[in-house]
């Protein structure tokens, strides 16, 4: 186990701006000195386990997501999520202890130019959607830590399910309101996991987009946040019935 490390945020700027002189060092080289000079880092309480986070890999066929995911949702320990909006973690681990994941998950394109935009999208946490969606590290916490919230469900088989189609992904995780209600979440992961265990039919695109829009529009009229999961999964059988006639 060790100490938990956010990067200073006046060295992130300094990274950030020598992306391209550091090109060299993100396709083979490494950023040890981070680790190393303790001027570059705050040093807090929270423990991780190294260990765990070292074994994480990604092939160019199988990225071992729902692997991943629990991986670092394990090795993180109880980490609140104001600390997991916090830059300063994910950059640290993406520029150290994950450095090699990141670049086997995210292979660093051969042209300079679309090399550096490539770094700044998956190695910092760029914009809005920065955690959920681009950060090599921060976006598997953050998938592990929504299936976390599915009761009557084991994280890998939450994961499973949600990681099985990109689109189905995007369209959960992108809406506030079915990503930031644990009722809403937990009904539609259940869902799918009915259909991922038969005719995978909910993971069809226009299907799935189909039943979403339908699911907001009652939302809006009955605020599906403030449902019970069990008056949500009514909802949502009923959307699912409508799409199949």
């Amino acid at each position: 186990m060790m100490k938990m490390r956010l990067l200073k945020t006046a060295r992130i700027k300094e990274l950030l701006n020598q992306v391209p002189e550091n090109l060299d060092l993100y396709r083979n080289g490494d950023f040890d000195f981070l680790k190393i000079d303790r001027s570059y880092f705050i040093e807090t309480s929270h423990e991780i386990d190294e260990n765990k986070l070292s074994m994480m890999t990604s092939g160019k066929k199988d990225h071992k997501e729902v692997e991943n995911c629990s991986m670092i949702y394990e090795a993180l320990g109880a980490l609140t999520h104001y600390l997991a909006r916090d830059e300063r973690l994910w950059i640290y681990l993406v520029h150290t202890d994950l450095l090699n994941y990141s670049r086997q998950r995210w292979p660093i394109p051969d042209d300079d130019e679309k090399a550096a935009k490539h770094i700044r999208e998956h190695f910092f946490v760029i914009g809005a959607r920065g955690f959920e969606r681009n950060n090599a590290a921060a976006r598997l916490w953050w998938m592990a830590s929504l299936c976390s919230r599915v009761n009557g469900l084991a994280l890998e088989v939450a994961l499973t399910c949600l990681l099985h189609q990109y689109d189905v992904r995007a369209n959960i995780i992108e809406r506030p309101t079915t990503s930031q209600s644990a009722n809403v979440f937990s009904a539609i992961l259940k869902k799918l996991r009915e259909s991922y265990k038969g005719d995978k039919s909910l993971f069809e695109r226009d299907k799935f987009r189909w039943v979403m829009r339908e699911l907001n529009l009652r939302g809006g009229v009955k605020l599906l946040g403030a449902l019970s999961e069990e008056d949500v999964q009514e909802i949502l059988d009923e959307c699912v019935l409508t799409s199949a006639s």
